[in-house]
């Protein structure tokens, strides 16, 4: 009986499909997630940080690994033995591991989570380019080992960008949040994918265009491959070291390499337009890739300018972090997402194999409708980037783009909400059409599989990767096919081009499918937003809709900020003119802007600055205000009043609701009290700090952060020492404080020391970003001391966290066991979806509500910056200890009925005098303390049988909203 013949082994060709669909498994996964994450995404915390690393980290980086190895083996003509392969998929696992680790740190902000996951991805980008580098050393010399050189280099910068990446979860305040984000996006998208794609499109892009690369234009390449990596470094150190002349100039040097590479990728598409193809070169990889690089050069110009026009010596800094942010798009969806869908285009087709057939069906299946999706996409990412710029040149190119159909005063939310869904649609085409692609790929292999005799049915591939360098060579088709590039189908199968009319009017009808989409979206929404009172109606004059035609002059006025007010603040226009303000920053001390009804913003001018801002006709009268947060509580509005405009009076109302989404601003924050601090918040230690001699120094730094202020809460917080409710300080009688002030935050802020007496001209005065004050007083009155940022508005200042204690012990204050500290603070929140609440500093958190406070309703009362952070980590005594309670009513509109459940104090001690001693001859007791805001005091009671007490402000809706400490006594 004879043996049953043994299978036959898979072709080298069928292995390397089989290592792709493994190793591509996560791109295909996170576009997926993507997807999803786009649709769901208002329901999502951090949901802009997490769309754009589920694009960085998760899309761009896993293909960069998976594409990287393939095109390292086509460039140095080896293939590395099977026995390798699941080492490369495991290395993907553990960068996709990363990741996930990474994004679940961020989420709910768990700053070490977020480096652990930082460095499993380091950890994999570095394992890939030590394999890389062994590949380089065992191969032969290669024309275009200069190629993966550059993924090397690429893949080392990763590391560096996701440390920068990894302090940032940390929050630190301006300048150095500015600072490392730029930086952070500089080695991340300059440096490692810039390199990388630029490396890659030297071969990529002569293999999508069936044509060659001249010889002469390689030694060019070279160069600009190292100037790359070097211009992306020295510029990310210029921006650690806010230093703006060599940051651009290393900028300068990035451009410059990328464009001599670019202007040979156009020589090469030149070439290929002058040669005949035997069939359509496909047209979705080119049209995408050439977009993203187009998005990736304005981005670059983008940043040169706002970098160089940012520098300010009062900020010590270069770019803020909320500048730097207006570049994600650009880079991210128009320059990174583009460029892989393209490259993805061309590449999955010519990886799933089949034959010449199935991978030409393939590649015109990824083209199907490629001119009205990348036109319709890039048309809609231009009009949110134009739509959300200051200016009269952005509006102009808007304008210009959308053939006069849509200004920036016409987008609205709604407007945006619906061109964002057409670029949504336009990236939901790729995946529909990858869908398709790899249908008609299994048919037709299965279809070969039966047609052809054993070991033909990949079309007879050669063991090892097919490659002919893109320099050399030629088949009858032109060049040789190129990396990845599957033998060119034979001229029995190839299908003649279409001829050059023809395309033409495809094209044409394509652009105008694309254009059209956005278009009509565009004034859809335009049209809603008006009827909603999101914009004012267009050409009406008001309420009364009386028609008002432009006029054609323009109307230069004069505008000062100064001491939270606009000067003049009415500003009187003839209707149907152009407004330009030439704005000035007067106040001498405090940051500023300008944002008026119809959209038109200044962006924050530092003390001394001078910018012109430009409106549209003035058909109506506008409101303008100082977004700068409580500055318009505190009365900093104008008008643009319409002279001649009939019924323009009431035209600012609807104006004042725009964008709102209906939710009150005086709607509570609910709050989860009875969950755990959240593990991003480190319970504060409540015990009273050791004395500090007769001479202390203390360093207070002012900034602006996201902080939990209740479990799942966070607020978008300023702070001394980066805490709600500032350090506990402690001095002693007669002792002599001096205080440092730094405001590292990005608007004016000041310092109040409650137990000093000095002139408060000069100490006490508004500090702008980047500067320092030095704060000198003799501590010569005991009492528990409240100090606190003292600019207007103060209620605002103080609402964000930037209160705190000074403890002065009175004379004679005999010893206690334990002693703890309690600052009481009350918190005002904007609710999500209400007014304002979009405006935060940090995505997620809730800004301070001026209206809340003004109404005195509260949504938090705290101990010391987080409501019940001790009923979860409760403080601790003995029985028989003496245990002193230290508390302020730090405000800024609270006071506190201080009560400790099951006890009773014997001593108590308010405002500079004792109110009760123990063993007092009336045997007096007490129950609480009362203190109004910004009043201090202490009491001290014995606990006598073992038990767990409360200690609560006993004006309940406040300890219901938080104000409630247990105290663990133990025998």
């Amino acid at each position: 009986m004879s043996a049953a013949p043994a299978p036959p082994r898979p072709s080298a060709a069928a292995d390397r499909r089989s290592w792709h669909r493994r190793a591509a498994r996560p791109v295909s996964g996170w576009l997926v997630a993507l997807l999803i994450v786009v649709v769901l995404h208002p329901w999502i915390p951090q949901s802009r940080w997490l769309l754009v690393h589920m694009v960085t980290l998760g899309l761009v980086t896993t293909s960069i690994m998976v594409w990287g190895q393939h095109f390292t083996e086509a460039l140095l003509r080896t293939r590395l033995a099977e026995e390798s392969r699941p080492r490369q998929v495991l290395r993907i696992r553990l960068l996709t591991t990363g990741v996930l680790v990474t994004i679940a740190g961020m989420l709910p902000s768990w700053p070490w989570l977020v480096v652990a996951g930082s460095l499993l991805v380091s950890g994999a980008m570095l394992w890939y380019a030590a394999a890389l580098g062994a590949q380089v050393r065992a191969a032969l010399p290669a024309r275009f080992g200069v190629t993966v050189n550059g993924y090397i280099a690429a893949a080392c910068l990763l590391p560096a960008g996701a440390l920068l990446g990894a302090v940032m979860a940390f929050s630190p305040g301006e300048p150095w949040q500015g600072r490392l984000l730029l930086a952070h996006e500089l080695v991340n998208v300059l440096g490692f994918v810039g390199l990388t794609v630029t490396a890659t499109l030297l071969t990529l892009w002569p293999t999508v265009l069936r044509t060659r690369i001249p010889e002469r234009a390689v030694p060019r390449a070279r160069l600009a491959l190292v100037g790359m990596p070097v211009g992306a470094v020295g510029a990310a150190a210029g921006a650690l070291l806010g230093a703006p002349p060599m940051g651009c100039a290393f900028l300068l040097l990035h451009l410059g390499s990328f464009l001599a590479v670019a202007a040979t990728l156009v020589q090469a598409a030149r070439q290929s337009r002058r040669q005949h193809h035997r069939s359509l070169v496909p047209l979705f990889p080119v049209l995408s890739i050439a977009a993203g690089v187009v998005w990736f050069v304005l981005a670059q110009i983008a940043l040169l300018g706002m970098w160089w026009a940012s520098a300010d010596e009062q900020l010590v800094s270069t770019l803020v972090a909320a500048d730097v942010q207006r570049l994600t798009v650009p880079l991210v969806a128009g320059f990174l997402l583009q460029v892989l869908l393209g490259a993805m285009s061309h590449l999955l087709p010519v990886t799933m194999g089949g034959g010449p057939r199935a991978t030409t069906a393939g590649l015109a299946l990824m083209s199907r409708g490629a001119v009205p999706r990348v036109v319709a996409y890039n048309l809609a990412l231009a009009v949110l980037v134009l739509a959300d710029l200051p200016g009269e040149s952005a509006g102009a190119l808007l304008s210009a783009l959308t053939l006069g159909t849509l200004d920036p005063a016409d987008a609205g939310s709604l407007t945006r909400v619906l061109v964002s869904l057409v670029a949504f649609a336009a990236l939901l085409g790729f995946v529909v059409t990858m869908m398709l692609a790899v249908r008609s790929s299994v048919r037709l292999r299965r279809a070969a599989s039966s047609e052809a005799p054993t070991g033909a049915a990949d079309g007879a591939a050669p063991e090892g990767p097919t490659i002919a360098s893109p320099t050399g060579g030629t088949t009858a088709d032109g060049p040789a096919p190129d990396v990845a590039s599957p033998a060119v189908a034979s001229p029995a199968a190839a299908s003649p081009a279409p001829a050059a009319g023809s395309m033409d009017r495809r094209a044409l009808t394509g652009v105008l499918v694309g254009a059209g989409s956005v278009l009509a979206a565009g004034a859809f929404g335009a049209s809603l937003d008006r009827s909603r009172g999101s914009v004012p109606a267009a050409g009406t004059g008001g309420a009364g809709g009386w028609s008002v035609a432009p006029t054609g002059r323009t109307t230069t006025l004069d505008l000062s900020m100064v001491d939270m007010r606009f000067v003049p603040d009415v500003l009187e226009v003839p209707a149907g003119d152009v407004v330009v303000i030439t704005l000035r920053n007067d106040d001498p001390y405090d940051v500023h802007d300008l944002v008026l009804a119809d959209g038109t913003a200044s962006g924050r001018l530092q003390p001394g600055e001078t910018v012109t801002v430009e409106t549209g006709v003035i058909t109506h009268d506008l409101e303008g205000w100082c977004s700068i947060v409580g500055h318009r509580a505190m009365g900093m509005v104008m008008r643009v009043r319409a002279v001649g405009a009939d019924g323009a009076a009431g035209a600012e109302e609807p104006a004042q609701t725009a964008h709102s989404s209906g939710v009150d601003e005086l709607t509570r924050v609910p709050l989860d009290l009875q969950a755990a601090p959240g593990p991003q918040h480190p319970v504060r230690d409540a015990t009273l700090p050791e004395a500090a001699g007769p001479e202390q120094r203390v360093r207070l730094e002012i900034t602006e952060t996201a902080a939990e202020i209740a479990p799942g809460v966070t607020m978008d917080a300023m702070t001394f020492g980066g805490t709600v409710v500032g350090p506990v300080l402690r001095s002693e009688l007669g002792a002599r404080l001096t205080v440092d002030l730094v405001n590292s935050g990005s608007m004016g802020h000041s310092l109040d020391l409650h137990a000093g007496r000095v002139s408060p001209d000069a100490v006490m005065r508004t500090i702008p970003p980047g500067e320092s004050l030095e704060y000198s007083i003799t501590t010569d009155h005991a009492g528990v001391w409240l100090y606190h940022c003292s600019t207007m508005p103060m209620t605002v200042h103080l609402a964000a966290g930037m209160v705190g204690a000074l403890i002065v012990p009175p004379a004679g204050l005999a010893a206690a066991d334990r002693e703890y500290v309690l600052v009481q603070s009350d918190h005002y929140l904007v609710p999500a979806g209400a007014p304002g609440y979009d405006e935060a500093m940090h995505e997620g958190a809730h800004p301070v509500s001026p209206a809340k406070i003004s109404a005195e309703r509260p949504d938090a009362t705290v101990f010391n910056g987080h409501a019940n952070q001790y009923v979860h980590s409760p403080l601790t005594a003995r029985v028989g200890e003496r245990v002193r309670l230290w508390v302020l009513a730090a405000g800024p509109s609270r006071g506190i009925s201080f009560h400790v459940v099951g006890g009773v104090f014997d001593t108590v001690f308010k405002e500079g005098e004792y109110l009760l001693r123990p063993e007092n001859e009336n045997g007096g007791g007490s129950q609480a303390l009362d203190l109004a805001a910004a009043q201090g005091g202490f009491v001290e009671l014995v606990f006598e049988e073992p038990g767990t007490y409360t200690a609560v402000n006993h004006s309940f809706a406040d300890m219901e909203r938080g104000a409630r400490a247990l105290i663990t006594v133990t025998a």
